[in-house]
């Protein structure tokens, strides 16, 4: 089956489905220069009047053969079915309901009223902004859903970054590196590299996407398309090998550490934020990191 030949399939599904609102196709596929590829899967909204119908996977087996499934909830709040159908090809589907997003591309549409949006409407409207405003197509709904999603187009205030979301960053950044570096140190090797892609360079991606804005780049959350909007000297700094190796970990960790500095002091030294002094912490993590460093 060729690629055209299983999107059809999606695509007849849903039509078939009387209760399906609307399918928006986002991600790779239809963002403008997205390096999409044999290896790219299909992401959809699946807009429908009632999306508790949809969380659970026996219905993935509607659309074709389906060798793998899985429902999660997502950290933006949001249920994301995914299916592997023979073949290989892969499908994310996130249920929505359709008053909710009819609700979501009103608000879009008039950033003046935002002081009065719950902070539910705020979030599901950043969350759409996020993963639709990249590009999308619109495969079900036709005029009516086109004129909502024209809301993506409309100017939105970002929210900025501020002095005490700033220290809740670089505090955190440094309370859990002391706790990796001590994993480091013990040999608990694999609790230390889970936390620290969890925990220490989450916290590095953060001051990143800031740093870059600052510049002028435009930079996105979760490191994404970060290829596209780091700088030469960033790219080779974020270039940071892992493993469960004892040195390797350390290494890692050191050079996370130097780039966190750098770049904190970079924004407090941009916006005018609060950037207490970590020198004792980081000297006496970097002694004991740097023996762990040396050849035996």
């Amino acid at each position: 089956m060729t690629a055209p030949e299983f999107e059809a399939q999606i695509i007849n599904w849903a039509r078939s489905r009387s209760d399906v609102v609307a399918l928006i196709q986002i991600g790779s596929r239809v963002q403008p220069n997205a390096a999409a590829d044999m290896w790219s899967d299909w992401d959809y909204h699946l807009i429908v009047n009632d999306p508790k119908r949809y969380r659970h996977t026996d219905w993935l087996s509607e659309i074709a053969p389906c060798w793998n499934s899985h429902m999660d909830f997502t950290e933006r709040g949001v249920f994301k079915l995914s299916a592997v159908f023979a073949g290989g090809w892969e499908v994310d589907f996130v249920p929505l309901a359709g008053w909710q997003m009819k609700l979501v591309y009103w608000a879009m549409a008039r950033p003046g009223l935002s002081a009065i949006y719950p902070k539910p409407l705020i979030t599901g409207i950043a969350n759409t902004r996020l993963v639709v405003a990249p590009g999308y197509r619109v495969v079900i709904g036709g005029s009516p859903w086109e004129a909502k999603l024209a809301a993506l187009k409309v100017d939105w205030p970002r929210r900025d970054m501020v002095d005490r979301d700033f220290r809740d960053v670089v505090e955190g950044f440094w309370r859990h590196a002391v706790w990796v570096h001590k994993k480091i140190m013990r040999g608990e090797t694999r609790a230390a590299l889970r936390w620290f892609h969890r925990e220490v360079a989450e916290r590095g991606w953060i001051l990143l996407e800031e740093e870059a804005r600052i510049a002028g780049h435009p930079s996105r959350p979760e490191a994404r398309k970060a290829e596209q909007w780091l700088d030469g000297k960033r790219l080779g700094q974020t270039a940071i090998a892992t493993s469960v190796d004892q040195r390797v970990l350390a290494q890692a960790l050191l050079g996370e550490m130097d780039l966190f500095e750098d770049v904190s002091r970079n924004i407090a030294n941009s916006r005018g934020f609060t950037l207490n002094d970590y020198s004792a912490v980081a000297a006496w993590m970097r002694a004991k990191l740097t023996t762990m460093t040396r050849p035996n």
